[in-house]
């Protein structure tokens, strides 16, 4: 972000290398709402991260635009599992969504400025239908804010059917992320499924996108499984990886 807006000031301002050089501070303070918060613990911070990202003009459809929600909700289906945990939810309407298609939903993240926008944004139809289809609609779901901090074991304790965790404990460095990542596996259930996202955005073909959570994952002896045929016996999970 900051390189592209660097490069239009050179068109339209057309500085010259000692220019560019001394507005690139300029152009890194610019962006840096951009970022998570250097603390991950700080609910403030955290707040104030959101804050920005809503004053800026991204909201939930942006953070959303990787969710399709068809192939857990099938999954879920068919093992007649119903309880689910949207760990680190931030603004995401994934809750509301799954909720509407008849599943009992937490949604806890740390910033109760990112809960109260996720439980009073209205989204369209048009985002609601990016989660499933009509057809996927069902009575009787439920969602439940809940402001609290991962690491803490007595917010949202499960356990759960399944445990949704998309780019949040890919933001933190070990040991703090195995701490993030053990935390959530103790509040789902001996037969559930762990469906964890990571983004890469440094990633260029033709190398591999990496899956920091998934790397977890596979060093704990965890079952890979994609949703598609028999569910392994025991805890699985499920690793959605983005690029871009």
């Amino acid at each position: 972000m900051a390189s592209i807006l660097l490069t239009l000031r050179r068109l339209v301002g057309r500085l010259n290398p000692d220019q560019m050089a001394a507005n690139r501070v300029v152009d890194d303070e610019e962006v840096n709402w951009l970022h998570p918060p250097k603390d991950l613990l700080d609910p403030n911070a955290w707040d104030q991260y959101w804050t920005d990202q809503l004053s800026h003009g991204l909201g939930p459809p942006l953070f959303d635009m990787f969710c399709n929600e068809r192939p857990l909700i099938a999954a879920m289906s068919r093992h007649e599992m119903k309880r689910i945990l949207c760990a680190g939810n931030g603004i995401s309407m994934e809750p509301r969504a799954l909720s509407a298609a008849g599943f009992d939903v937490v949604a806890l993240d740390i910033s109760a400025r990112a809960l109260e926008m996720a439980r009073t944004f209205p989204p369209s139809d048009s985002h609601l239908m990016t989660f499933f289809d009509v057809g996927h609609l069902r009575p009787g779901g439920h969602v439940h804010y809940v402001v609290g901090d991962i690491l803490d074991p007595t917010k949202s304790p499960g356990p759960f059917d399944v445990i949704i965790e998309r780019r949040t404990a890919q933001n933190y460095l070990e040991p703090e992320r195995a701490r993030v990542l053990a935390a959530l596996a103790a509040r789902l259930s001996p037969q559930g499924i762990r469906f964890t996202h990571c983004h890469d955005a440094r990633w260029k073909p033709p190398a591999k996108a990496r899956h920091l959570t998934g790397e977890w994952c596979h060093a704990q002896g965890w079952s890979i499984w994609n949703g598609t045929g028999t569910k392994p016996d025991g805890r699985v999970a499920w690793l959605f990886t983005s690029t871009g």
